[in-house]
């Protein structure tokens, strides 16, 4: 495992070689196979994820297309570099929520293709999935916290969510 410390000044200093290396050597290390962590000098804390976004708009940057100035908004209002925010800010900039909202209706089309629901309770269903309430709920959560990546007992969560609502839905379902 390759230890690089970030200093307040910028540098990264790579711990086993005893040398300071760049955003391009890190990312031959990384193109290499190489396991790579990198840590903040002054709080420990582990800034891999950061890091290694830079490495890829510096690397990339040039080979881009010119991004959206929706994205780069966000991304400077943001001001973290964490994984999160680079998915929220894409989600937002490629309209994510227009993805969701075409994702049910396609879903909710072929329930009415298979005579699994009718037309009626399909416009409930899309009425009831596509509140105005949950999208600004979710905005004003997503605000009131910082972003991160989900922890394990997230996903573990989210997973037993998704399994309760599948329920729901297969009795719904058979009472149909």
């Amino acid at each position: 495992m390759h230890i690089i410390k970030k200093y307040a000044n910028r540098k990264l200093y790579h711990t086993n070689r005893k040398q300071y290396i760049t955003l391009d050597g890190i990312a031959k290390l990384v193109q290499d196979d190489e396991a790579v962590q990198i840590l903040d000098n002054e709080t420990g804390e582990n800034i891999t994820s950061s890091i290694l976004a830079q490495v890829v708009l510096q690397s990339r940057g040039r080979s881009i297309p010119q991004l959206p100035a929706t994205f780069l908004t966000g991304m400077i209002q943001l001001g973290g570099d964490t994984i999160a925010s680079l998915r929220q800010t894409l989600f937002t900039s490629l309209g994510g929520n227009d993805l969701i909202e075409a994702e049910i209706g396609r879903r909710l089309d072929t329930l009415i293709e298979r005579d699994e629901i009718t037309a009626d309770e399909s416009v409930r269903w899309r009425q009831l999935l596509l509140r105005h309430e949950f999208a600004e709920s979710s905005r004003a959560h997503i605000e009131s916290r910082e972003m991160s990546v989900p922890s394990h007992n997230d996903v573990v969560r989210l997973h037993a969510q998704v399994d309760a609502l599948a329920e729901i839905v297969d009795q719904l379902l058979k009472k149909k």
